[in-house]
């Protein structure tokens, strides 16, 4: 029996990643949805979140390039116990297929991978 990875009873096809960045949650979340912040990740964002729970999370729709419908969009900002540490969540679900899927990995991957370059331009 083939499994296929992301692929979810209800909520068809889902993505996540996640990265611990050297900042606490309060100067991280200011800075991820700062005017410079927002540049940095939110292409293709719907910016009128369906949920914004300040120094928490996020809800809304993504709609990458090529993409008929929007799948759902969550980032979560998760501190660490000591607080200067700050681990964000990226979760993508409502994918149509597989495709869909590798766009997803391939888009927020790099996206997470980019995210220290931003705390470093925000000290100079």
């Amino acid at each position: 029996m083939t499994q296929n990875i992301g692929l979810t009873k209800d909520s068809g096809w889902q993505f996540g990643v996640r990265k611990t960045l050297p900042s606490n949650l309060e100067h991280l979340w200011d800075l991820f949805f700062s005017e410079k912040g927002l540049k940095y990740w939110s292409e293709e964002v719907d910016q009128n979140f369906s949920t914004f729970k300040e120094y928490s999370h996020i809800r809304t729709k993504w709609k990458h390039a090529g993409f008929e419908e929007g799948a759902n969009l969550q980032i979560r900002f998760i501190p660490n116990k000591n607080r200067d540490k700050t681990t964000i969540s990226i979760h993508i679900d409502q994918l149509k297929d597989e495709n869909q899927r590798e766009e997803a990995k391939r888009y927020w991957s790099k996206i997470i991978e980019i995210l220290p370059n931003l705390l470093r331009l925000e000290s100079k």
